[in-house]
């Protein structure tokens, strides 16, 4: 049950007297217990009691806030696949507490779709216990097969979408300090100067949007990854969502990182997975179903999209406006949730929902901001950071941090000559990519000649001149033959 579930249970509010909380939450969002101690509808020491930092544990179906029947096909479903199971392993698959999985089988043996196989298992002690392990009858068999064609998920109990509205508040990333410290240990293997610091700090501790954008090859993917690295802390994240008796699977290895769980820690709610704050990217692949709840006709149950599953972390749109959706599209679906910080998801039933919309967004682009959203939504990003050029100063230091990666000598004399005659000469500006494009290229050289790198005059000059690419001048496309006319 979410805080205000759990107030109402145990008769601290009514309804009545909760609803200024819950209006003022909806208009402002934010945590619920912060709005009842600034309304001063609760005593802190009072809410103390109710307000936890971990999802408890559930000890009632009524806890779950899941129907019984739910529960009752995901146990077929899970049995289904097995030979037989103990309630202590569907415990450990369903997340759920033993108790409850007990009298969810007991249910199931009365209504004849499961039988009790054996007795046999070992306890950790070694020593001889009793376990009852369940097979499924033939009618169970069927009736599971039944379940399946309705939904196809077979994994952890979900949570209610109200819980989970009440855990994304409580773990709200616009609720984080970042210290201006730790954001330079952050940046400490970079070459990013104090000043640029300067203007990344507030906009991250704002938890809400930036807009990195400049030249091609200067680090803004690099420096929005880095940004949803310097959270140190960790947030509960479920592995599935309820509503409207349908499930909508959120958790996902690829974007959600587990923090390793000690005997320390307090036990917890299992169908939460305890993680670092999500960094979800999405680049040139994205198009407007990325964005919507996607529902498989065959497993029939939801996928969360991108900003969902970003909840309590960070949303980084790379190269912003090279989506297959256009800016325009982005932006306009965008523009509430960014103003509200509260999204909408529809059903394929027509049923529709509000979720969190809680992540700090980072649009990276190289395209001028104004060829991609009016004025109007550029005000809604509150932080915009132009990544420019790099210094010849730092584009030496990258080099050399590059050649120490490598183990490399580093030449500085060398670099400075390469320097003067393919950047200043031509008028190329110093990006911030070259360093490291250059001295692969020249492992790469080594490794075909078989020989170990070196940075030379003779090698730099040789992957600089494949690297680069200059406009061909008319004395240049004269002194080569016919045919290699015709190719060009």
């Amino acid at each position: 049950m979410n805080l205000a579930q759990r107030l109402l249970k145990a008769g601290v509010l009514t309804s009545e007297a909760l609803a200024p909380a819950l209006y003022r939450q909806k208009k402002y969002r934010g945590y619920l217990a912060k709005h009842l101690l600034d309304l001063e509808l609760v005593e802190p020491e009072v809410l103390a009691d109710f307000v936890h930092e971990y999802p408890p544990l559930p000890q009632t179906f009524e806890d779950l806030g899941l129907p019984k029947s739910l529960l009752t096909q995901l146990v077929l479903k899970h049995t289904l696949f097995l030979d037989s199971v103990s309630p202590q392993e569907m415990s450990q698959s369903l997340k759920i507490s033993r108790p409850l999985v007990e009298e969810i089988f007991e249910h199931l043996k009365i209504q004849g779709y499961v039988r009790v196989k054996a007795r046999d298992s070992l306890s950790p002690k070694n020593q001889m216990s009793l376990d009852l392990r369940y097979a499924l009858t033939d009618a169970g068999k069927l009736h599971a097969e039944q379940c399946l064609e309705s939904n196809r998920y077979v994994g952890p109990a979900p949570v209610p979408l109200e819980d989970y509205w009440d855990w994304v508040e409580a773990q709200s990333i616009n609720q984080v300090k970042v210290e201006k410290g730790h954001l330079k240990e952050v940046f400490a293997d970079y070459v990013v100067p104090d000043h640029f610091i300067a203007k990344l700090g507030p906009a991250i501790n704002s938890g809400r949007s930036i807009f990195l954008f400049g030249p091609s090859g200067n680090g803004k993917t690099v420096i929005a990854t880095a940004i949803g690295q310097a959270y140190r802390d960790a947030v509960y994240i479920p592995y599935a969502l309820f509503v409207y008796g349908q499930v909508i699977r959120l958790y996902d290895e690829v974007n959600h990182q587990p923090v390793p769980l000690t005997p320390d820690m307090p036990h917890h709610d299992k169908r939460w997975v305890l993680c670092r704050r999500p960094i979800v990217i999405a680049g040139g692949e994205m198009t407007e179903d990325a964005l919507e709840l996607r529902f498989n006709p065959h497993l029939k149950f939801y996928e969360a999209p991108h900003q969902l599953r970003a909840n309590n972390g960070v949303f980084i749109i790379d190269d912003f406006g090279r989506q297959k959706i256009t800016p325009r599209q982005l932006l306009n679906r965008w523009i509430y949730p960014l103003e509200s910080r509260q999204d909408f998801c529809c059903l394929h039933t027509g049923q529709q929902f509000g979720v969190p919309f809680d992540q700090l967004i980072i649009f990276s682009t190289n395209l001028n901001p104004y060829s991609l959203a009016d004025e109007a939504f550029l005000r809604r990003i509150r932080h915009k950071i132009f990544m420019g050029y790099v210094s010849p100063e730092q584009y030496l230091e990258i080099f050399r941090r590059v050649c120490a990666e490598f183990r490399i000598d580093f030449a500085p004399e060398v670099i400075r000559d390469m320097m003067a005659r393919y950047y200043v000469i031509s008028s190329r500006p110093f990006c911030a990519c070259h360093p490291r494009d250059l001295v692969e290229n020249l492992v790469d050289r080594a490794r075909f000649l078989e020989q170990t790198p070196q940075l030379t005059s003779q090698e730099l000059d040789y992957v600089c001149q494949t690297y680069f690419v200059k406009p061909m001048g008319l004395t240049d496309y004269d002194a080569i033959g016919d045919e290699a006319k015709a190719i060009v």
